[in-house]
């Protein structure tokens, strides 16, 4: 998606200067270069925002702008509030509070679209559509509906005309992003480029409600069996990539306690079965609702949970969740060595010194190290440790941070609901399945099959560069040049074969010992 120089392309660029430079940022554009566009801003003076922006915060003033330029902009503060490795509190805070709501569109402006989506008129498909909207966003609209059936569905249909407005915004955002990174030191810290990467893939998926459809259906297939947690039902006949047509649900919203205390439910055992679904989805399943707002989950009857609007998730891979088990044994076991492994190898700096950060990383330890999952404070120790992380320019993926940001904050609303939930506690049976799972003998096997085929491959290129190292010698060419760049990427090649051999003979030792365990502890046959 290469920015255009189209009269269109030209003159958003120029509003989005313009916003920006009246709300005080005017020379980050001119150290990119544009510095034109920057001054013609001036000539505009008396708009209307520039009093009120002028006397914000600098968080809350850059959330006001994103406001003002609209839905693609509203959505990167949003996902920006997934990078509490990269923002500190103040700055997540105000992004959080960036909502998508927008006036209401006349149901008659969205009707055909719906029926050139469908390929038939509403009343040959719907029983009856209500035309007031449940809810309306900058990019979809909410309706209720009734199958010709008589079953009740949700119809959430796409804004017409929202994706090309999007997408040139994206355009924009790319180009700008680019030029921040190479001129504008003060931003290249935040990786600008990757958070704009980051975030056009989000919003592809967003835009696309057929994702959406398939996401739920994940998760619904994660929770079969599970009379506690409802998935809509997605009924693909009707769903498209600008209409998605799922079950309705008729339940208490999120934290409405008082809905909840008039039903008589009991909130202790709502949140307890909030907390060991999300948990499951995170550690067990690895896909998981990564938008956990109280408007995106419903209480029912009997203490269910209904989960809706699977636009945006995250998926945490294998590698991700053994990081998340050995980031836990390393706090629990007080190792600063494990510590900074893992907070170096999030950040691409795998092998480094860690240097300032060991020291960092022991202060961390001195409050959080060698203490139960019960007696930590949740909310303060990931606090901390994203400020460790922001403070030693270093960074998370952003799956991972993303993660940590969703535990916090599902930690503060099953709080609403029972003050005395603690997340630490919650989270221990979930992962003492995580780690004897890790541990029995297929996983050990699998794990240990993956690293002796890095092993072998590592040695099978080596007949090939000695012979070719031979040749070179014999023919003269052999030349010499060290440098201390080179020195530290032959060291980094290096620790990684001594690692992999170390973990080649332990992941053996543990496969043979686990064979004689389970043979010591096999009953003979009667």
């Amino acid at each position: 998606m290469a920015f255009s120089s189209t009269i269109a392309d030209l003159t958003r660029l120029q509003e989005i200067i313009r916003v920006f430079s009246l709300a005080g940022f005017g020379d980050i554009f001119k150290q990119m270069g544009l510095e034109d566009a920057a001054e013609l801003t001036g000539k505009f003076m008396g708009w209307k925002y520039a009093d009120e922006l002028a006397h914000l915060e600098r968080p809350r003033r850059v959330c006001r702008v994103f406001e003002i330029l609209g839905p693609t902009f509203v959505k990167l503060g949003q996902v920006l509030a997934t990078r509490p490795d990269l923002f500190g509190p103040e700055w997540i805070t105000e992004f959080e509070k960036l909502q998508t709501q927008a006036p209401p569109l006349d149901f008659e402006e969205l009707r055909r679209q719906i029926e050139v989506d469908l390929g038939a008129p509403l009343k040959e498909i719907f029983e009856e559509v209500d035309a007031t909207p449940l809810a309306a966003a900058s990019v979809a609209q909410v309706h209720r509906a009734t199958l010709k059936d008589g079953t009740k569905v949700v119809l959430k249909i796409q804004r017409p005309g929202i994706r090309p407005k999007i997408e040139a915004d994206m355009r924009l955002l790319a180009y700008l992003a680019s030029l921040a990174e190479r001129h504008v030191p003060q931003l290249a810290a935040f990786h600008p480029q990757k958070v704009v990467q980051q975030f056009a893939k989000s919003l592809q998926s967003e835009l696309n409600f057929t994702t959406e459809g398939h996401n739920a259906e994940q998760v619904a297939a994660n929770f079969e069996g599970n009379d506690q947690i409802l998935i809509p039902r997605i009924y693909w006949e009707w769903t498209r990539e600008r209409i998605n047509v799922q079950e309705f649900v008729d339940g208490i919203p999120g934290l409405n306690l008082r809905a909840i205390d008039a039903a008589g439910m009991d909130r202790k055992r709502i949140a307890q079965t909030g907390a060991s679904a999300v948990l499951k989805m995170i550690i067990m399943d690895g896909l998981f609702h990564a938008d956990p707002h109280p408007g995106n989950f419903f209480i029912l009857p009997g203490e269910r949970i209904a989960f809706i609007d699977f636009g945006m998730i995250g998926r945490v891979s294998e590698v991700r969740r053994q990081q998340i088990t050995k980031l836990l044994q390393a706090l629990l076991q007080n190792d600063s060595e494990g510590l900074c492994a893992i907070l170096l190898g999030w950040a691409d700096r795998e092998g480094d010194d860690p240097g300032e950060l060991q020291e960092a990383v022991e202060e961390f330890l001195g409050t959080y190290g060698g203490k139960s999952m019960g007696a930590m404070d949740l909310s303060a120790m990931v606090g901390d440790l994203l400020s460790l992380i922001r403070n030693n320019k270093l960074t998370m993926p952003p799956d991972q941070a993303m993660l940590l940001k969703v535990f916090v904050s599902l930690e503060g609303a099953f709080k609403k609901l029972d003050p005395d939930f603690d997340m630490m506690v919650a989270i221990q049976p979930t992962m003492n399945e995580v780690v004897i799972d890790q541990l029995s003998p297929q996983a050990l096997g699998k794990r240990g099959l993956k690293v002796l085929t890095q092993y072998v491959e590592l040695f099978a290129d080596l007949p090939k560069e000695i012979r070719r190292g031979i040749y070179t010698v014999k023919t003269g060419n052999l030349k010499i040049r060290v440098e201390l760049s080179q020195l530290d990427e032959m060291q980094r090649k290096f620790m990684r074969g001594a690692r992999l051999l170390a973990l080649a003979g332990i992941t053996s030792a543990v496969l043979i010992g686990g064979s004689i365990l389970m043979a010591l502890t096999k009953k003979p046959r009667e």
